[in-house]
């Protein structure tokens, strides 16, 4: 009987160093692209739902951190890796009235969207929306936007939901570019 519980035990523990194997090894791969997009003169994205926070960084410089205040995923790919942002999300452009000057009123933080969908490269949507108890409604739209999606998108998507402060998701709607890298892991070696 006590040699059944070694076996187990043993068995229990090679997979355990498996898996932290795995672990690390995957988190060695996401080192070496954030190395590789650090030494270009870009800003990127880095989402480290394990950790929750949302980085954006330049040259491996952290610029702004956003807590994560929850996430979700769906699908079959895994939410690891390096994508690439297909289109910034729509902006609410302050209106001009006819004989006004447009540069009189430029767009601010506030004129962007705070519940929005960015579609990721290769096959990846990110809904962004403050969370249910501060904002339902908004919540709300982006759950069925994502349904809506999912039912009638031709191809097969994973999806990645975070909950933002409606400060930080137009702070990030603001900061994101098409074709923006945006690395998916642990910030951090496991």
């Amino acid at each position: 009987m006590a040699a059944a519980c070694l076996v187990d035990d043993t068995s229990a523990q090679s997979l355990q160093d498996t898996g932290d194997r795995q672990a690390i090894q995957q988190a060695n791969t996401l080192l070496q692209e954030e190395i590789k997009l650090a030494a270009q003169p870009q800003t990127y994205l880095l989402i480290d739902v394990h950790h929750g926070v949302l980085l954006v960084k330049a040259r491996g410089i952290e610029l702004h951190r956003m807590p994560l205040l929850s996430w979700r995923a769906r699908g079959d790919l895994p939410l690891t890796g390096l994508f690439r942002l297909t289109a910034r999300p729509p902006v609410d452009r302050p209106k001009t009235k006819p004989g006004e000057d447009a540069t009189e009123h430029p767009i601010e933080v506030s004129d962007m969207p705070a519940e929005y969908q960015l579609v990721l490269e290769p096959s990846l949507v990110v809904a962004v929306s403050p969370p249910v108890q501060s904002h339902p409604w908004l919540w709300a739209r982006g759950v069925m936007r994502e349904w809506w999606n999912r039912v009638f998108s031709k191809g097969s998507s994973s999806w990645l939901r975070v909950a933002l402060s409606p400060e930080s998701a137009r702070s990030l709607a603001w900061s994101v570019s098409e074709s923006m890298p945006v690395l998916i892991g642990p910030s951090t070696l496991p």
